[in-house]
C-alpha cells in the first residue's frame, strides 16, 4: 500500500513537473541540435531500476536468496553547465526472499522462511556528461543514507501522540527488525534528449551499503525526465 501511494505520488509530482516545464521560461534554442543549452536548468526524474536476484549464504551454511526486482525513484538535478549536475535522488524498492536458517548446535535442524524486505535511499547525486550534445554517454555517482526494513515482527513500544481527532493519545505501536547505513553508488550510461524540455536516460549502476555481510548489487536503471 505505502509503495503504491509513493509511486503515485511520483507520478503527480511528474505531471506537475511537465506543466511547470511547459509554463517556465526556456533558454533561447541554439542553432544546432548537437550543442542544446542545458545549463542553468533544473531537471526532474522518474526512474525505474531493475535489480537481478542475489544469493547470500552465512555460517553453518544458513543462505538467503532475493527476488529480482523492478524498484522507483525520483529526483531533482541542477545543471551548473552543460556537462555537470548535482541535485537529490530517493528510490524505494520492495524484495521478495527466501531463507534458510541452520541450527549452529543441530545442523539437521533448518528452517525454512519466505517474507518482503523493503528498501529505500535518500542521496546526494551527481552526474558528468562527458559530451554537451543532446545524445551524451555519462558518469554518474551518489552517496547517502540507506534504510531496510525486514518487516519481520520486534516487539512494540510504548508511546504517546498527538491524534489530530482525539487529541494527546498513548498506546504502545508494532515495530520491526531493521538497519540504517551509508549507501554508495557509481554508473554509466547514454542520456538522449529527445526536445527541448524532455529526455531518456539509460545505463548500468553499482550500489554499495555499510552492511556486513552484502556486498553490494548491480541495477540497470531507465529514466524518463524533463528539463526546465
Amino acid at each position: 500500500m505505502v509503495s503504491r501511494i509513493i509511486i503515485l505520488t511520483s507520478l503527480v509530482v511528474l505531471l506537475a513537473g511537465m506543466a511547470w516545464a511547459q509554463t517556465a521560461p526556456k533558454p533561447s534554442p541554439q542553432p544546432h541540435w548537437r550543442t542544446q543549452s542545458r545549463a542553468k536548468r533544473w531537471e526532474i526524474t522518474l526512474q525505474t531500476r531493475y535489480t537481478a536476484s542475489q544469493d547470500y549464504t552465512a555460517d553453518n551454511g544458513s543462505a538467503m536468496k532475493f527476488e529480482d526486482d523492478l524498484g522507483w525513484g525520483f529526483g531533482f538535478n541542477y545543471h551548473f553547465n552543460q556537462k555537470f549536475n548535482l541535485g537529490m535522488v530517493f528510490t524505494w524498492r520492495g524484495i521478495d526472499y527466501q531463507s534458510t536458517i541452520v541450527d549452529a548446535d543441530n545442523p539437521d535442524n533448518t528452517r525454512n522462511y519466505n517474507g518482503k524486505i523493503d528498501t529505500s535511499i535518500l542521496a546526494l547525486a551527481g552526474e558528468w556528461n562527458i559530451l554537451p550534445g543532446k545524445v551524451s554517454p555519462y558518469i554518474n555517482g551518489s552517496l547517502g543514507w540507506y534504510h531496510l526494513d525486514t518487516n519481520i515482527y520486534a516487539g512494540s513500544i510504548p508511546g504517546c501522540w498527538w491524534d489530530p481527532w482525539w487529541g494527546y493519545v498513548c498506546g504502545s505501536y508494532p515495530t520491526t527488525y531493521g538497519t540504517n547505513s551509508t549507501a554508495a553508488g557509481l554508473g554509466v550510461g547514454v542520456r538522449w534528449e529527445t526536445g527541448d524540455s524532455f529526455f531518456l536516460r539509460v545505463g548500468y549502476e553499482r550500489g554499495w551499503v555499510d552492511i556486513e555481510g552484502i556486498d553490494g548489487s548491480n541495477l540497470f536503471r531507465l529514466d524518463f525526465g524533463l528539463l526546465n
